[in-house]
C-alpha cells in the first residue's frame, strides 16, 4: 500500500511540473551569423534543429539613442525574423534567443541612469513582443570595476538593476502565452577578476536563467581559453629573469568561481568556438617563449572556420602538436620567409575535454561558435562532426533530478 502511495506522490508531482521534465536536458545552443551565415549561402532553414535545442542570433547591434527612445537596427531585426521563421517552420520546440551586442561603455550608459535604462527596457521587450524571441542575452562580459574592465565602478550595482527590469518584461512575457516562458540570459566573463570584482553573482544568477561563459577565445584571440590556467617560469633575459607568469584563464577554475559565488551548475553553459586562430611569429620569438607564446607580438589572430582549416590540413608542411595545459590541439608549418604559422583549434579530442567539465561540473549545457563553421557539408569526412559529438554528449549525460524514496 505504501509503495503504491509513493508512486502516486511522484507522478503528482510530475504531472504539476511540465516543465521540470522539460529542464532535465542540457541545452546546446548553437549560435547564427547572419553576416558569416550569409558569406557561405547558409539559410535560417539550414539550422540543424534535430540537435540544437535553442539558436542564438549574433548579434542585435546595440540600440541606439535617439529622442528618449533606443532603437535597434532595422536590419538586424529583419535578419532576426527571417531565422525566426526558418526555426519555427521545422521545430516546435527550438527556441531563439535574441542576443545584445555592446561595449562596456554601452552597458554602462543603458543602465546607468533611469531614463536610458527605462528605453532600454522598452527596446528589449519588442525583441520578445513584437518579433518573438524566445530569450533575450545580454552580451556584457567586460563590466567594468575600480581596476579593470571595459566599463565603470558602478556596473556591478547597476547591472543587478537593469536585470530587475529586464525580468519585470520576461516574466509579463511569458505570462501571455501559457506553457511558453520567455529568458533573460546573460554573456559572463571567465576572468577570475571580474568574476569576483564586476559582477555581484549572486544576485545576478538570481535574476538569470543562463550564464553563458565565452570560452571561444583567450586573451589576444590567439587560442581557446584552455582548461586549466597555465604557469610559465620566462628563460633568462635580462631583468625579466625567472619571472612566473600566468597565461589565459582556466575554464575549471573559471566555472567553479561562478559556482562558488552563487550561481547554480544549471544555469552555466559552456561555449566552445567551431574556429581555430592562425597566428605568424618570427623564428626568434618562436624559440625564447616556445610553443606556448609563438605568437607573441603577432597581434589578434585570424580566425579560421573548422570546415576550413581541416581542408588546409590536407596541404604539405603541418606539424602536429598538444597543448597539455589548454587540453587543445595545434599546428604548425614553416613559411620561406623564416616565420612560422601556429594554427590553434579544436576538435572532437578536445571537445571530449570540456564536455567532462559539463558532466563533471553539472552544467546547464553548451553553446558554440557558430554553427556554419562546423563542416557542415561533411568535407573531409562526417558532416557536423564537432556539433554532432556535442549533441550526443549531452544526450547520454544523465538528469540532474533523482527521487528517492524510502520504502517502510
Amino acid at each position: 500500500m505504501m509503495r503504491k502511495v509513493g508512486v502516486i506522490v511522484v507522478c503528482l508531482m510530475l504531472s504539476f511540473c511540465p516543465h521540470l521534465i522539460d529542464g532535465q536536458g542540457k541545452k546546446f545552443a548553437c549560435s547564427f551569423s547572419k553576416q558569416g551565415a550569409a558569406s557561405i549561402g547558409f539559410l535560417p532553414e539550414y539550422v540543424p534543429m534535430e540537435i540544437c535545442t535553442d539558436v542564438i542570433f549574433k548579434w542585435f547591434r546595440f540600440p541606439r539613442f535617439v529622442n528618449r527612445q533606443m532603437l535597434f537596427d532595422d536590419n538586424d531585426k529583419i535578419a532576426f525574423s527571417r531565422l525566426v521563421t526558418g526555426i519555427r517552420q521545422r521545430s516546435r520546440t527550438g527556441r531563439v534567443v535574441a542576443s545584445i551586442y555592446g561595449t562596456g561603455a554601452d552597458f554602462s550608459s543603458a543602465s546607468g541612469t533611469n531614463v536610458r535604462r527605462r528605453a532600454f527596457v522598452q527596446a528589449a521587450s519588442t525583441l520578445l513582443l513584437e518579433l518573438d524571441a524566445d530569450a533575450i542575452e545580454l552580451n556584457w562580459e567586460r563590466p567594468g570595476n575600480e581596476n579593470s574592465g571595459k566599463g565603470i565602478a558602478t556596473d556591478r550595482l547597476s547591472m543587478v538593476t537593469l536585470l530587475q527590469d529586464l525580468r519585470q518584461v520576461v516574466n509579463a512575457a511569458s505570462s501571455l502565452i501559457k506553457g511558453r516562458p520567455r529568458e533573460l540570459w546573460i554573456r559572463g566573463s571567465i576572468h577570475p577578476n571580474l568574476i569576483y570584482s564586476s559582477y555581484n553573482t549572486f544576485d545576478v544568477c538570481e535574476l538569470v536563467d543562463q550564464v553563458t561563459l565565452d570560452a571561444t577565445s583567450s586573451s589576444g584571440s590567439t587560442s581557446h581559453a584552455p582548461i586549466y590556467g597555465q604557469i610559465i617560469t620566462l628563460p633568462n633575459f635580462g631583468s625579466f629573469s625567472g619571472i612566473v607568469i600566468k597565461t589565459g584563464d582556466g575554464l575549471m577554475d573559471a566555472t567553479q568561481t561562478w559556482i562558488d559565488n552563487g550561481c547554480p551548475p544549471k544555469k552555466v553553459m559552456l561555449g566552445v568556438g567551431f574556429h581555430g586562430f592562425l597566428t605568424t611569429s618570427s623564428s626568434s620569438g618562436r624559440g625564447f617563449f616556445g610553443n606556448n607564446f609563438c605568437s607573441c607580438g603577432a597581434g589578434d589572430g585570424k580566425r579560421m572556420a573548422y570546415r576550413e582549416l581541416c581542408q588546409s590540413f590536407g596541404q604539405r608542411g603541418w606539424s602536429f602538436g598538444w597543448d597539455q595545459q589548454g587540453l587543445t590541439p595545434y599546428a604548425t608549418r614553416s613559411l620561406n620567409n623564416g616565420q612560422t604559422e601556429r594554427l590553434s583549434y579544436e576538435d572532437v579530442n578536445s571537445l571530449r575535454y570540456k564536455m567532462d567539465l559539463v558532466e563533471q561540473k553539472r552544467l546547464g549545457g553548451v553553446y558554440a561558435d557558430y554553427i556554419h563553421s562546423d563542416d557542415i557539408y561533411g568535407t573531409c569526412g562526417q558532416a557536423y562532426p564537432l556539433s554532432g559529438y556535442i549533441a550526443s554528449r549531452l544526450q547520454a549525460i544523465p538528469s540532474d533530478i533523482g527521487f528517492a524514496i524510502e520504502w517502510n
